[in-house]
């Protein structure tokens, strides 16, 4: 098999468009966020504040949709 380079303008990977995050909470845009595909953001520090009502170790639930997702 031969070694054809990618065409021209392709990484030869997906890429991926810059996202931009914000906490719900704190208002703070930030680099990065724990999400829920139902929109809500929320950082690390919101977070810890509130893990007692959001979390039980490995997942936590979104307080908008209530989905239960991992960590």
């Amino acid at each position: 098999m031969e070694n054809v380079p990618p065409p021209a303008g392709k990484a030869g990977g997906r890429l991926r468009r810059k996202k931009s995050f914000a906490c719900h909470l704190c208002r703070r845009p930030l680099p990065f966020c724990i999400n829920c595909p139902c929109g809500f953001q929320i950082c690390n520090d919101c977070f810890e504040e509130n893990k007692w009502g959001l979390s039980n170790g490995p997942t936590w639930v979104c307080p908008d949709c209530g989905r239960v997702r991992m960590l």
